[in-house]
């Protein structure tokens, strides 16, 4: 097989090598592990707090701006994915739900959704998840970034004040 492909052999060994450079920044807390950890951890299929992994960071020594920035990097284009695979699977979820409901539900997410979207990335709680039922229901992308955004702001800046006050 090597010899008609002309090359499986390379290619397997080029993606263990990628994968185990990434591997290692994650476990070594750098700001580009940082990025892998916020992008992963983000995902709405593999929820994982990835605050724990900024405060770990800069626990072990990894510069605080620039922790702050890539593991936010690596969140948001995570919530890039969860929206647009939310909104591409918009259709499958009709099967499930009554579009009367699903419009209803738009309409008061559209209305009080903000405050939600603050709210859930504000507080520790499962925003991947949200962030993914709003592409379903499309919800406007401006908004729910804005909101978005505006928590992890305020979440971080508690996070590194109480950095900073106990170390």
């Amino acid at each position: 097989i090597y010899s008609t492909f002309g090359g499986f052999d390379n290619n397997a060994k080029s993606f263990e090598s990628i994968s185990n450079l990434i591997m290692s920044q994650v476990k070594s807390y750098s700001p580009a592990g940082l990025f892998y950890s916020g992008f992963w951890a983000s995902l709405f299929f593999m929820p994982i707090s990835q605050e724990l992994f900024f405060y770990y960071g800069i626990s072990k020594g990894s510069p605080i701006f620039l922790s702050l920035l890539m593991v936010n990097a690596g969140f948001l284009l995570a919530q890039f994915v969860n929206y647009g695979l939310g909104k591409k699977l918009n259709r499958f979820f009709l099967y499930f739900m009554s579009k009367k409901k699903l419009y209803k539900t738009r309409r008061f997410i559209n209305k009080r959704g903000g405050v939600g979207v603050f709210l859930f990335n504000l507080l520790p709680l499962p925003a991947p998840y949200l962030t993914f039922a709003l592409g379903i229901t499309k919800y406007n992308i401006y908004r729910l970034f804005f909101f978005m955004i505006l928590g992890n702001i305020i979440k971080y800046a508690v996070m590194i004040g109480f950095f900073v006050l106990t170390h």
